[in-house]
């Protein structure tokens, strides 16, 4: 390890180490930079299996280098997950329409389409949210796995809990830390919306009277970027009339919503990674314990934000109240214009999917 790691370095600047073990190594830069030349050695030595990280300490330079290796589970598993997803969205999506279609009357000649229309906006926003963070790791030179599919049958109202992306390696820079974790949102928010667009097309106004079923729950709250819809004419209103929501247009909905779950600054949550771009580790724990507890808050007034108040504490849970390291080069800086960038764009998603009560 250490030869491989000094052959790096050395091309560089000079080293000294400082600490050595089997899987960690820290040295401190006697002449040159390694700051300057961070991304070239970022690149080499995640690409031979290794983290650096990079710090100043006494005004010198301190280099510390893990392994951490690249192995990932086999395709197959992957492979395997990702098809039994796709069957539980299909099958939850066929119930929806069933449940849907006898509402309006029995007629379930346009159960396979609303299946597919269904399955389609479930699956594609989320695997081009994992697709928007593989994009950002590659281009960072960070090996990426393929997206980890879970499937959820009967417990989820989509049939998936989602899907994820886990790499064993830290973003380069901050400004990296602060892509990966836009760019999944991004894309997914993007596109759900436009699903959400297709199928409210979908979705009939009808009379309460001339429904044929009786257990239809109202929805207590939607994403602001649904709520301002509503309240144009892109769906005509019609008095003591109702928009029942075509399965598709449900799941765009839901999408939204947990879209702005994942946005909320708590722990590894991509919101998480944004905040922790933007300020230091101990602002960051600091809003992570308060995102919570404000939920919880909100919660005893208004049962809407129940749901929001358990995900915040899950998040919380799964972090393990660990401080989050952030990315490599720890001495990294944000420009003026790209904090205002990147916070524009953040608050831009959160407005948008933020869950605002009927």
């Amino acid at each position: 390890m250490r030869e491989e790691v000094e052959r790096v370095l050395a091309r560089y600047a000079s080293v000294e180490i400082t600490y050595e073990s089997h899987s960690f190594l820290e040295y401190v830069v006697t002449s040159g930079s390694i700051e300057r030349y961070f991304d070239e050695v970022f690149r080499e030595l995640v690409g031979l299996g290794y983290q650096p990280l990079l710090t100043i300490r006494s005004g010198q330079e301190i280099v510390r280098v893990i392994r951490v290796g690249v192995g990932e589970l086999r395709k197959t598993v992957y492979y395997a997950l990702a098809v039994a997803t796709f069957a539980a969205v299909a099958a939850t999506g066929y119930f929806s329409s069933i449940s849907f279609y006898e509402c309006l009357g029995g007629d379930l000649s346009g159960v396979p389409a609303s299946v597919a229309t269904f399955t389609l906006s479930v699956l594609v926003p989320l695997a081009l949210h994992e697709l928007g963070h593989s994009v950002t790791s590659t281009r960072a030179g960070i090996p990426t796995p393929l997206p980890l599919f879970i499937p959820a049958p009967v417990v989820s109202p989509l049939g998936t809990f989602g899907a994820v992306i886990t790499t064993r390696f830290l973003p380069r820079d901050r400004k990296s830390l602060a892509l990966l974790g836009l760019s999944g949102p991004s894309v997914g928010v993007a596109v759900s919306f436009m699903a959400l667009l297709i199928s409210m097309r979908l979705s009939p106004v009808v009379r309460l009277g001339e429904l044929m079923c009786e257990d239809v729950s109202p929805i207590g709250f939607v994403p602001m970027a649904m709520y301002l819809l509503l309240l144009t004419d892109f769906i005509p209103r019609v008095e003591d009339a109702i928009i029942l929501l075509h399965p598709a247009a449900l799941a765009s909905m839901l999408l939204l919503l947990i879209h702005f779950a994942n946005l909320m600054p708590v722990g590894q949550l991509d919101g998480g990674h944004v905040v922790r771009s933007l300020t230091t580790v101990e602002v960051h724990r600091a809003v992570s314990l308060a995102i919570p507890a404000l939920f919880i808050a909100l919660s005893i007034f208004s049962p809407a934000y129940r749901w929001l108040s358990f995900f915040s504490i899950l998040a919380l849970l799964i972090s393990g109240f660990r401080p989050h390291i952030g990315y490599s080069n720890q001495v990294s800086r944000l420009s003026a214009r790209d904090r205002v960038l990147l916070l524009s764009a953040y608050l831009l998603l959160l407005v948008a999917t933020v869950p605002v009560p009927l």
